[in-house]
């Protein structure tokens, strides 16, 4: 039963990760609490829970920085990095359609640009962009960290099930 809870927890992680509506890894250090949980922290030790949760949150506090990269990068200032941030999060939840979040981004950026740091509408719809940008890597960031969590429980329980084998 642990094994199918991280399995269920650990697929469905995966799949947050690129979807911007979900927390993916989240999901994936919930599953593996869960799983040292139901085994009394046996094979999963709470020294590797705290890695794991290392793990989730420079998965989390990546995506912020990647965002505002993307959007700086692309000549956004603090306004536009802010509207970009916002505009994701006000984007997942009043546009419930793919893609929200980076229509959100876009247009917190553009707006924030465009009406707060006084730049011309090539200006800021460039921000618009960076931030979009930003966002889909992010996205990928998130999903390597996935990958990572992922590989790294495997790993703990691969070499539990081979030690108790041999």
């Amino acid at each position: 039963m642990e094994i199918a809870i991280l399995t269920i927890l650990c697929l469905i992680g995966i799949v947050g990760t690129l979807v911007p509506v979900m927390p993916g890894c989240g999901l994936i250090f919930v599953g593996a609490l869960a799983y040292a949980l139901l085994t009394n922290f046996q094979i999963i030790s709470s020294s590797a829970v705290l890695v794991l949760f290392g793990l989730m949150l420079v998965g989390s506090i990546g995506q912020f920085f990647i965002t505002s990269f993307g959007a700086k990068v692309m000549g956004a200032g603090k306004y536009g990095i802010i509207g970009a941030f916002a505009g994701f999060f006000f984007g997942l939840i009043f546009i419930p359609a793919p893609g929200g979040s980076l229509i959100g981004a876009f247009a917190g950026a553009f707006i924030c640009e465009l009406t707060f740091a006084v730049k011309s509408q090539r200006e800021s719809f460039k921000a618009g962009i960076g931030a979009v940008i930003g966002a889909v890597f992010s996205l990928f960031f998130e999903f390597f960290i996935g990958i990572i969590m992922i590989a790294y429980t495997l790993g703990i329980i691969w070499q539990s099930t081979t030690t108790i084998i041999l």
